[in-house]
């Protein structure tokens, strides 16, 4: 099992911890409601260091990669980041991943849902080896900050220059003395920025970072917090629905995919898939809160007939309502339509466009600072 840098630092903080893919995360500090307003509301600080991290000569990387993902590599331009999935051999998703042009050298981040060596197993088999790929997964972390005025914490650590990345870009700033990558994404509908950087300056940049998001009246974060704000801002989540659907298109990934390549891994089954066409799809949905038990896989029916499952759940602070995701037959896969949560207790429960909400962050123009 692989070792978390930072796991004694974070246990002494008040994390805990659960196994994800052979790695030991930090789910929790606080209550799920104080960690959601942390980002709603200022901002979280939260360890994304699970993620497999590669980097790869840009040439070759290119190249090799396009092979692989179905998004189109071969296009990224310098700065740029694509968001696409990495599938298996029948297309089904097993990662999901930013892979970034840095300049002279192309990073792939992995949120996957298996272990180390599968992913590594994969760029092998194309041939990573033999391009330069070097596996930074057991020597770099990832730290993310996001929120409503995650803004303000990296501009002064890293100067107004920050404030300039467009989303899905990364660029390298000095930290100490290095150099340490930033990505600007996130998924919680808030900013988001993600700082790579070696083992070896963790532990300094997490307790610079920390104190500054203590200055916004902020405070660390688990990743269990990000299972609910992507939920409700419509974020892709291949630890909740993307675990038990793993099909890209019933999933909505389309945009993930350049269907003008004719070949990548998996793409036979997608292509296929595709071409016979859907015959369910993910939508959203909620419900008021009730003394009745729903989890994952819970039914939907409809006139006595179970229709559709539950793939994913969450309470939305915001709406105070209910959340979730559902895999519905394509026919009636549309918003606005009522149905049943249990089919005795009859609690009603409509499907909605997603997402619900309108973060805050969307009040903010950067540009102005």
């Amino acid at each position: 099992m692989r070792d978390y840098h930072l796991k004694t630092t974070l246990s002494d903080l008040g994390g805990t911890f659960e196994r994800r893919n052979g790695i030991e995360i930090p789910m929790r500090f606080e209550s799920e409601e104080t960690e959601y307003y942390y980002i709603r509301d200022n901002v979280g600080l939260t360890d994304f260091s699970f993620m497999q991290k590669y980097i790869f000569p840009e040439e070759e990387g290119v190249e090799l990669l396009d092979k692989i993902f179905p998004g189109n590599v071969a296009k990224l331009r310098f700065g740029r980041i694509l968001h696409t999935f990495l599938p298996n051999d029948n297309g089904e998703v097993i990662a999901d991943c930013y892979i970034a042009n840095n300049d002279d050298e192309i990073v792939v981040l992995c949120e996957s849902i298996v272990e180390d060596a599968e992913i590594d197993a994969i760029f092998s088999e194309y041939g990573g080896n033999e391009a330069g790929m070097n596996n930074i997964t057991y020597t770099h972390s990832v730290l993310n900050l996001d929120g409503f005025n995650a803004w303000k914490v990296v501009r002064e650590q890293f100067g107004l220059d920050v404030l300039s990345l467009p989303y899905l870009t990364i660029e390298r700033y000095p930290f100490e003395d290095i150099e340490i990558s930033i990505i600007r994404a996130g998924k919680t509908s808030e900013f988001g920025y993600q700082l790579i950087v070696p083992n070896s300056h963790c532990q300094a940049l997490f307790e610079t970072l920390l104190e500054k998001v203590k200055t916004e009246n902020g405070n660390l974060c688990g990743l269990d917090i990000h299972n609910l704000l992507r939920l409700e801002g419509n974020f892709f989540n291949i630890f909740t629905e993307g675990e038990s659907t793993k099909n890209p298109l019933e999933l909505g990934l389309q945009w993930m995919i350049d269907f003008n390549k004719s070949s990548f891994k998996g793409s036979d089954a997608i292509h296929g898939d595709r071409k016979s066409g859907l015959k369910q799809k993910l939508i959203g949905i909620s419900y008021a809160n009730a003394d009745v038990a729903v989890d994952l896989d819970s039914s939907i029916y409809d006139s006595n007939q179970e229709i559709a499952t539950i793939k994913a759940l969450g309470h939305s602070y915001v709406l105070d309502q209910e959340l979730g995701l559902a895999l519905f037959p394509i026919d009636i896969a549309y918003s606005g339509l009522e149905y049943y949560l249990d089919d005795q207790a009859k609690i009603p429960v409509q499907t909605l466009s997603m997402p619900p909400i309108m973060p805050k962050s969307l009040s903010i123009n950067l540009s102005d600072y």
